[in-house]
């Protein structure tokens, strides 16, 4: 397939996920979820997808279904991670049918290799692409050419990288006695340049959706991130040490998105989340989330700047306000939000316990003259760590061991 073929066929539109898309989406999450990777012995996903679909016979013995579970290998004798098409079908038998009736130990993961080779089964029956069919609802071009420019390249990737690379160099600079003037100030640039970034990515998701992108542990992520991003370039000329937390909070939230989600694919959103009071909602609760995480930063970073804890204490006593306001503020817009989605204002959600724990827990930051021990700087930085503990909870804990109303946010 030719550069113009493939272009092409890149921007020709589909209907994926109830939603109209450029090919090149479908391809990138079909690959993705496939091969694990958005790339194939340096083909792009189009080039990848297109020529399963015209020339099947060679592409059905490429090894490129992972296999992510070693039992599962050597229960189908597999030395390497990946697998061809053909090497799990012998003839008319399917190898994985008669290995999930015999071993249930291996259905999870069985299960998991079976839904990629249902994405490829469907590819070869011509039931995965659906050609937009009506072309009144045809993408604009601006549409198109934002979308197939989003997956284009691992931008979050590369942001995390970056992130955390210059975080630990502004570190460094803040804790050197003489820090290189010329050093900050191309720093401070490079922070600016990811705010940019991080803004038009936020963006760029926003219009491909045609939804505020703040569902699922994915856009959350970045949400945090760029919150984190924009607060500290307002505040990095009053407070020096907020270079740092700049490129280390965002960093680390990115990387989190990275690890969890790989950029997701984009859906329509179910009837219960298509409220404005849930964009409220989160909204609201990420950015008290993100003020939280600054001030855990700023603790764990004056632990080891004794002579700067007190600088450290103020600085999070400052933030400490608004955080807990806004976190009181989106726990009462989500019970609004319950209330027109359900009925009710509260149901005792593990998200929501928790949410209202957190929200006690914080709120104990405010009782200095009842809790003499909250003024010495130490103490009151080691309140703001074990507190953020349970910001943890409630974000990932509750996702990963308890479920609930709220599991759709994993």
């Amino acid at each position: 397939m030719n550069e113009r073929q493939t272009d092409s066929l890149a921007r020709s539109q589909v209907v994926y996920q109830e939603r109209i898309s450029p090919f090149a989406t479908l391809a990138h999450d079909l690959l993705l979820k496939v091969y694990g990777e958005v790339t194939y012995c340096g083909l792009t996903p189009t080039q990848v997808v297109g020529g399963w679909m015209q020339y099947p016979d060679a592409w059905k013995d490429e090894p490129m279904i992972k296999i992510k579970d070693e039992a599962l290998r050597t229960a189908l004798d597999l030395n390497e991670q990946y697998v061809s098409f053909n090497q799990l079908h012998r003839g008319e038998e399917y190898r994985l049918a008669s290995l999930y009736q015999q071993d249930e130990r291996l259905q999870k993961a069985i299960l998991q290799v079976d839904e990629k080779v249902g994405l490829l089964s469907m590819l070869l029956h011509g039931e995965l692409v659906q050609p937009l069919a009506d072309t009144r609802f045809a993408l604009s071009d601006s549409r198109v050419a934002v979308e197939l420019l989003y997956y284009r390249y691992p931008y979050v990737k590369w942001l995390f990288m970056v992130g955390l690379t210059l975080g630990f160099l502004s570190l460094f600079l803040l804790l050197s006695p003489r820090p290189c003037r010329r050093c900050t100030v191309f720093v401070r640039c490079i922070h600016g340049v990811q705010s940019v970034l991080l803004l038009c990515l936020f963006g760029a998701r926003w219009y491909i959706a045609g939804r505020i992108p703040l569902t699922g542990g994915y856009e959350t992520m970045l949400f945090v991130a760029l919150c984190a991003s924009l607060s500290a370039q307002c505040l990095m000329h009053r407070f020096r040490f907020m270079l740092s937390l700049g490129f280390l909070l965002p960093g680390f939230m990115l990387l989190v998105a990275h690890l969890s989600g790989s950029n997701p694919v984009i859906t329509p959103l179910i009837p219960v989340l298509n409220s404005p009071w849930l964009c409220f909602h989160v909204s609201f609760i990420m950015l008290a989330y993100t003020l939280f995480g600054i001030m855990f930063v700023c603790s764990v970073l004056a632990l080891f700047l004794p002579a700067r804890q007190e600088l450290f204490m103020l600085f999070n006593k400052l933030l400490l306000y608004p955080a807990t306001l806004l976190l009181g503020v989106g726990i009462f817009m989500g019970a609004i939000w319950a209330n027109v989605s359900w009925g009710r204002y509260w149901a005792w959600d593990p998200k929501e316990v928790w949410a209202l724990i957190c929200f006690m827990v914080y709120g104990i930051g405010f009782h200095v003259d009842s809790l003499p021990w909250l003024r010495r700087p130490k103490a009151f930085h080691l309140f703001c760590i074990f507190a953020f503990l349970t910001v943890l909870m409630t974000y990932f804990g509750v996702n990963l061991f308890m479920g609930g109303l709220h599991s759709y946010g994993k």
